[in-house]
């Protein structure tokens, strides 16, 4: 019988480690869409909040993004969340203890549609088309940073981020608006990271931040 309950024993001891596993949640995840009317498909590592198996974002919260874009290529930051998606402003973005990046949505991809132009409005003259047209891209990004719902880095600046998060431990990021630059200590600087049951804490960059993107191609 003493050799039946230590065999039992050490078969549960095999076994518990193997549970427990099962049981920790994935950080990070790959979801894929499909455009219901452009048919264009799209796959998306985030990390948001979730209630056991259940994944979902909120309103007025920051969730942090990479998508291998099929227009604009690799996208590296910050989307916001929920039903009602609000701007997300400059991002200060920092992994473990390397130095902090700002990520602008400004810098991320924008659309100009200069075929939205009246054809009389148009200028004949090829500089001054030109200049008509720098003019709208600059009044297009002003826009788009007042109104984006993502902040996104790309090309090389993406691709450094990326190699950050894979190499990394902890992800820390914020709206840089959340806390001033000057006058009295603001208590939005700590308003970083994903909420946990245990308050505020880096995005951990563990073995579900490489699963999920090799999910997604990236």
């Amino acid at each position: 019988m003493k050799k039946l309950i230590l065999t039992l024993a050490a078969v549960a001891c095999a076994i518990s480690p193997a549970v427990a596993k099962e049981k920790m949640q994935r950080a990070w995840q790959a979801t894929r869409t499909t455009d219901p009317v452009t048919g264009v498909s799209r796959c998306v590592v985030s990390a948001l909040d979730y209630v056991g198996k259940t994944r979902y974002s909120r309103t007025g919260f920051l969730y942090p993004v990479i998508e291998n874009h099929p227009q604009h290529g690799l996208l590296v930051g910050v989307s916001s969340g929920g039903r009602f998606r609000l701007p997300t402003g400059t991002i200060l973005w920092r992994v473990d203890d390397q130095p902090f990046r700002e990520v602008r949505p400004e810098d991320g991809p924008v659309t100009t549609d200069m075929s939205a132009m009246p054809a009389g409005l148009t200028p004949q003259d090829p500089v001054a088309a030109k200049a008509m047209a720098d003019a709208m891209a600059v009044s297009g990004r002003a826009i788009m940073a007042a109104t984006a719902t993502s902040s996104f880095a790309m090309g090389d600046t993406a691709r450094a981020m990326l190699a950050e998060l894979r190499a990394g431990h902890g992800l820390l990021f914020r709206a840089k608006a959340a806390a001033a630059d000057t006058g009295l200590p603001d208590s939005g600087m700590y308003r970083v990271g994903q909420i946990t049951k245990d308050g505020l804490k880096p995005v951990p960059l563990d073995a579900s931040l490489a699963s999920a993107l090799a999910d997604c191609g990236i």
